[in-house]
């Protein structure tokens, strides 16, 4: 995304130096006037201390006669320099001597001009040599507030504003781009002023390597230095400038070192905050979890404790039919309760870093979907299933695949209304796409016409833990654990898994395994 920040003033121009020229004789201050404006540079006058002190804080130099009518021109000095942000001053006078010139420095002027014979002509040199002496201090001191600003800052958009608007105000550029490095790639991030477009695809990737500032092609590359080894990106200035003087440069590099240190540690805040994050949805999923899952447990331990105890009592009183009605009902909740056991043992294992024990070895994929079907006749009834099943043989675990489509048929069977109809379809995909390149896979589908998911939460489906909002609100039974299993098992079997779903129509579970 690339964010154009408006510049309400440019910032690359340089402006007039403006001078402030303190001098009692009407005469010489005329003079001296006439020369600085000769040379383009915008002045006042002031003939006395008072005047002085009015018109210092809008200029940036101060011509500072050294003596003044009832006062010292060291005595207005230390006032000017007593100033939050005080002018340069460079002290002029008749009375030249060391003596003076050496208090004059010692008081805080930048320089000091005897009143000589062709001095005026030597003045525009002075003030544009002290002018820069002045401006290399003001943009110093912009460094050191940009650093604390842009070290500071902890949302991104700020941070960007700070660092491209910051530069090129240092610089005194039109414009600047922040170009990040991504991989062997520049993305532009932020652009202040009317930096051109594309700068990503016009500025070599290699320009991020070392910390040097470059002009190329017109631009200033400066590089966002890195204390790993691995590159930021860089700032590329552009528009108002053809040549910058070291000093310059060097105030850039040191901008670009804070820089540099601001976005690894927006970088580092924002992981932070997004582990932060995804901790507590962990914590607060594991909690959902455990009660969920005693829950689940609790469900078929309370039917074979229900049933078990009814045989007990009534055994003389029931007939043979209603006796194998309930021992069936009992073992169906067995079943139900040691697939739970499973799964949180499976899950436990894979926790620790386990894959579960397979037997990969060639499985005739409709035997084996039929198998499963039949063994899950209980939760299917009353549905209608169509069974499409492409004649092949797979490299799979039995026991693996049989979880797999089991817990893939129970999901489809709670999220969609009863008698709503369930496909199986097992469709061959081009030969040579399997991971190791060789005999091509088939992908397995389990589509049903049930309530469906958002993007977010089909984007999550396969994660530990996690439950649709759906199934919570409609007191769904599960533990959060079937699907990620399935993603576990059929990773183990060198496969992969997908889903398709659409809010009120339903979804299609699909899962790829090499063909043998």
């Amino acid at each position: 995304m690339v964010m154009t920040l408006g510049a309400p003033e440019r910032a690359g121009r340089r402006q007039r130096i403006r001078v402030l020229v303190v001098e009692d004789s009407v005469d010489h201050r005329e003079l001296i006037t006439r020369r600085l404006e000769r040379a383009g540079m915008e002045v006042t006058g002031a003939g006395d201390a008072t005047g002085a002190l009015a018109s210092s804080d809008d200029v940036d130099i101060v011509l500072l006669d050294y003596r003044l009518p009832g006062v010292s021109g060291l005595e207005v000095l230390e006032a000017i320099r007593a100033r939050p942000h005080p002018p340069s001053v460079v002290m002029v006078t008749g009375a030249g001597s060391i003596e003076v010139a050496v208090e004059a420095m010692r008081a805080g002027a930048l320089n000091y001009v005897p009143k000589e014979p062709g001095y005026l002509e030597a003045l525009p040199e002075v003030v544009e040599r002290a002018w820069r002496h002045h401006d290399l201090a003001a943009r110093a001191a912009e460094v050191q507030r940009l650093a604390l600003l842009v070290t500071s800052a902890t949302d991104r958009d700020e941070l960007f504003h700070e660092i491209v608007s910051g530069a090129a105000r240092l610089l005194r550029t039109d414009s600047c781009a922040l170009l990040l490095a991504e991989g062997h790639r520049l993305e532009s991030a932020t652009v202040f002023g009317t930096a051109d477009g594309g700068l990503e695809d016009a500025v070599d990737p290699g320009a991020v390597d070392g910390d040097e500032p470059r002009l190329v092609d017109g631009r200033l590359l400066i590089p966002l230095p890195s204390d790993t080894g691995e590159p930021v990106g860089l700032l590329a200035l552009t528009g108002g400038r053809d040549a910058y003087t070291d000093e310059e440069l060097e105030l850039g590099r040191v901008f670009a070192s804070f820089a540099g240190i601001a976005l690894r540690n927006l970088r580092q805040f924002e992981l932070e905050r997004r582990l932060v994050t995804e901790l507590q949805q962990t914590l607060d999923a594991r909690r959902d979890f455990v009660a969920s899952v005693s829950h689940e447990l609790r469900t078929p331990l309370t039917s074979i404790a229900g049933f078990t105890s009814t045989l007990q009592q009534h055994w003389e009183d029931f007939g043979a039919e209603q006796r194998t009605d309930l021992l069936g009902r009992v073992g169906r909740n067995a079943d139900e309760l040691r697939r739970i056991v499973e799964e949180l043992l499976d899950l436990a294992g894979l926790e620790r870093g386990r894959d579960p024990q397979t037997r990969v070895e060639p499985l005739l994929l409709s035997s084996l979907v039929h198998q499963t079907c039949e063994q899950l006749e209980h939760i299917l009834e009353g549905r209608e299933l169509t069974l499409d099943i492409a004649p092949v043989r797979v490299q799979a675990d039995a026991s693996l695949l049989r979880r797999t489509l089991g817990n893939l048929l129970s999901n489809a069977v709670k999220f969609s209304g009863p008698g709503t109809a369930i496909d199986v379809v097992a469709t061959e995909e081009g030969g040579g796409s399997g991971r190791d390149g060789e005999a091509g896979q088939v992908r397995i589908a389990v589509v049903d016409r049930g309530i469906g998911l958002p993007e977010w939460e089909a984007a999550r489906v396969f994660d530990p833990f996690f439950r649709a909002r759906s199934s919570v609100a409609d007191a769904i039974r599960g533990s959060g654990i079937g699907l990620a299993l399935v993603r576990e098992y059929v990773r183990t079997m060198d496969g992969d898994v997908e889903v398709r779903s659409v809010p009120g129509q339903g979804s299609t579970f699909s899962f790829t395994l090499p063909l043998a």
